[in-house]
């Protein structure tokens, strides 16, 4: 690649969470239609079928075996995988970002269709990446909540859903404590620290998506955290992120955070807190030019609302550029079923700055897509043309750049000439949305 120039008032506390197929929209909102539950049921019971026979077909296959999927499905059932496989060490060595060219062919158009801007991730990604314009597509893309049929990350890496905490006012905090085993975190295989009442521990935070300039959005980051104590906290609590150039706190530092209404004893929950566009001009490069923020102070129970018997594990302030990404998570595609040749979208997570590849296996076939829109919470691609005589099943992997990959989404294809009897998706246009539209 060449460089570029709603939340809701109460969730569900993950220990009582369960595989439902209750149908979700993208806000929040479920399905009351009567039959509309019992109809993804089934449908949820047939993916699930679908998955489990095609998990072996996938592992043996030539993609498979390089990108050593079975070590990634099984790591998954934790979460952390490309941390834990050591996958940006592995990219470093073949040049990093800039240099890698494990993608898929892209779109000549794929430029004209994209924007160049700062991209506040992780060391070892660009400075500046392409962003597709704000398009529909994109909108898509964009889900506010992951609410589809089959949520493929394990139950503590999906955040729930709190309304947002009131303003803090700075106070003294204590010296933090050191995340677990990394400089920011994880929640996997953290060693119990059983006490005998409320102790709240922060543990990990992930970078999630960059925002969207033309949306005004910032950067998004989650936040797992854990009570230690051998009894439920049954009181609300904030999680709060400030950003600042420094590692000093002020009042006058960008902030967001929500308002956790409960944590039961050992219970292990992740939470997102997308902060404002400002914080995405805070500081300056050498250049004089406007960037990111430097630092990201975390703090829980800001207003110590909570008894504890220690505080100096509820924090922690981050270099910015030290906070690892999430993993890959595709969600879903726009349709269930689409003609050969045709374009696509795939909504998800933690896809990367830059193209990596969406693998299309059909018939012992692996064949890669034309990727014509990429960033890190979708994918926009074209099929490639077979010459299937009927409709076909197809799982599509989505592999980002330093080869973490998602799991595989099924699809039907359906042939180029019978595509006009099989009632059409919505188009979606390339055509950025003007400001009236949005």
């Amino acid at each position: 690649m060449n460089d570029p120039g709603k939340t809701s008032d109460t969730a569900d506390k993950p220990s009582k969470q369960r595989l439902r197929a209750i149908r979700i929209g993208r806000n929040g909102k479920a399905d009351k239609t009567p039959g509309a539950n019992e109809k993804h049921e089934e449908r949820l019971a047939k993916i699930l079928k679908r998955r489990k026979s095609n998990r072996d077909l996938l592992i043996r296959s030539k993609s498979g075996k390089s990108l050593d999927i079975e070590k990634q499905l099984d790591l998954s059932r934790k979460g952390d995988v490309a941390r834990r496989l050591g996958l940006r060490d592995r990219l470093a060595r073949r040049g990093g970002w800039r240099k890698h060219a494990r993608h898929g062919p892209i779109s000549n158009r794929f430029v004209h269709l994209h924007f160049g801007y700062r991209y506040p991730g992780h060391y070892s990604t660009p400075n500046w990446c392409w962003f597709p314009r704000w398009n529909p597509w994109t909108q898509w893309c964009w889900w506010d909540t992951c609410a589809p049929i089959f949520d493929p990350r394990p139950v503590i890496c999906r955040p729930l859903i709190y309304p947002p905490c009131p303003t803090w006012t700075v106070v003294d905090i204590p010296v933090w404590q050191p995340l677990p085993i990394t400089v920011c975190g994880t929640w996997v295989d953290v060693p119990p620290l059983v006490v005998e009442q409320p102790d709240l521990q922060l543990l990990a935070v992930r970078f999630v998506d960059p925002g969207h300039p033309e949306q005004q959005l910032g950067a998004r980051h989650r936040v797992w955290f854990r009570n230690n104590g051998n009894q439920d906290i049954d009181r609300p609590f904030n999680v709060l992120v400030l950003v600042g150039n420094d590692d000093q706190l002020h009042d006058d530092l960008p902030q967001a955070g929500v308002r956790v209404p409960s944590i039961e004893a050992g219970q292990t929950q992740s939470v997102d807190i997308r902060l404002s566009f400002d914080s995405s001009q805070q500081d300056l490069d050498d250049t004089a030019d406007r960037v990111a923020f430097s630092y990201l102070h975390i703090v829980l129970d800001s207003d110590h609302e909570i008894s504890e018997p220690q505080e100096d594990n509820n924090g922690i302030v981050l270099v910015r550029k030290d906070i690892l990404p999430v993993d890959p998570a595709a969600f879903s595609t726009d349709v269930s079923a689409a003609k050969v040749g045709s374009l696509i979208n795939i909504a998800g997570e933690g896809f990367g700055p830059e193209p990596g590849r969406v693998v299309v296996f059909v018939k012992g076939l692996e064949l890669d897509a034309e990727i014509h829109g990429w960033f890190d919470l979708g994918v926009r691609v074209k099929l490639p043309a077979l010459p299937v005589a009927y409709a076909t099943e197809a799982e599509l992997l989505v592999v980002r750049g330093d080869e973490a990959t998602s799991e595989a989404l099924p699809l039907t294809l359906l042939p180029a000439e019978d595509a006009d009897s099989v009632p059409a998706p919505e188009p979606v246009s390339e055509t950025p949305l003007g400001p009236q539209e949005l």
